[in-house]
């Protein structure tokens, strides 16, 4: 299982890179529907889906999903909890 931790909070079409792609510009294919995470501010559990982004040679993942203040969450792997460090 896939841990994830919160990066950050941005409004639709709000520039936001991973790995030097802008996830906008990319059409967004759905992974998993319900991926569990918690709430930055006060650990709330959210259910929001994973998605994959492909481009320059690279398949990127992410959790994405609007928060109650219609910002969207943005979740990256938690690589520390699978022991890649």
């Amino acid at each position: 299982m896939t841990n994830w931790k919160f990066a950050k909070a941005v409004n639709e079409n709000e520039e936001f890179k991973i790995e030097g792609l802008n996830i906008w510009n990319h059409y967004w294919h759905c992974v998993d529907k319900k991926v569990e995470v918690k709430g930055p501010d006060n650990g709330n559990v959210y259910y929001f889906k994973e998605y994959q982004i492909e481009g320059n040679d690279k398949t990127i993942r992410f959790v994405a999903g609007e928060f109650i203040d219609s910002s969207v969450g943005i979740y990256l792997k938690d690589d520390l909890s699978e022991g890649k460090l």
